[in-house]
């Protein structure tokens, strides 16, 4: 995932316009922009599709990619150092924790923080989807999540 400039987490991505191009190549075109990288994106990485309900003309994606642990980090690398769009739309990539500590850490303090538009539903989706995690464990993670969040609504800070 990556912070974005308004302090949300989401996922790279971008306007595509298809007519143009097709939604593949669009998005292999903002990950170059974003992470600093060609990442080949084919119609087999899609996962799903949702019309926005707050822009009834806005259909999100939402695609996934495997790759190799020395992918990943080339990724991490190139994010930093070559990216068009690092530092200006996007401040940094973030590892999703998919672990629990004492106390709610990891996974579920994650998802306590602020996403952007659906991107927390894609992000537990792909992790029910790769059997990353068992349903039991989602589940709880959002439950916790769910709590920290009303827990800190009243935090003054």
């Amino acid at each position: 995932m990556q912070m974005r400039f308004d302090g949300l987490l989401g996922f790279p991505g971008g306007l595509v316009n298809p007519s143009e191009e097709t939604l593949e190549a669009g998005l292999s075109r903002e990950l170059h922009e974003e992470v600093g990288v060609a990442v080949p994106v084919g119609v087999d990485d899609h996962m799903s599709s949702c019309v926005s309900s707050s822009c009834p003309r806005l259909i999100t994606h939402f695609y996934i990619k495997k790759m190799t642990e020395a992918e990943l980090k080339e990724i991490e690398r190139a994010a930093v150092a070559s990216a068009t769009d690092h530092g200006l739309e996007v401040l940094g990539m973030v590892r999703v924790p998919l672990y629990f500590l004492k106390k709610g850490g990891g996974l579920p303090y994650f998802l306590s923080h602020s996403f952007i538009s659906n991107s927390r539903a894609q992000l537990l989706s792909a992790l029910r989807h790769c059997r990353l995690l068992s349903q039991g464990e989602l589940k709880e993670a959002v439950r916790q999540a769910e709590q920290m969040r009303r827990t800190h609504s009243d935090d003054p800070r």
